[in-house]
């Protein structure tokens, strides 16, 4: 699922399904341009929300976007091991990720 921040990017939120990664199988993020999308690049940086500690069972978000800017995402996992998965949200502004992952 993604959305537009209000300068222009884009948020995805998504289960990493990537071979080789450190975060397979979690809840993630990816924030960059439509033009890296199209382009096929990197895009700014990605992000991992939150560690699934069951395989890939993760995953099914949902993005919104509220008046000031920042994000919701929620989703469902196993976020802790050995006990049921539940449902988690997190709130917040790109402009405070940006700080923190460049």
């Amino acid at each position: 699922m993604g959305k537009y921040a209000p300068d222009g990017r884009i948020l995805l939120s998504f289960r990493d399904t990537t071979h080789d990664s450190p975060t397979k199988g979690d809840w993630v993020g990816w924030v960059g341009t439509y033009q890296d999308l199209v382009n096929g690049t990197e895009g700014q940086y990605r992000l991992r929300f939150m560690d699934n500690h069951k395989g890939a069972d993760c995953a099914y978000p949902g993005v919104e976007v509220f008046s000031d800017g920042s994000f919701l995402v929620t989703t469902y996992g196993h976020w802790i091991e050995g006990e049921p998965p539940y449902i988690v949200s997190a709130r917040f502004d790109l402009n405070e990720i940006d700080k923190h992952a460049n």
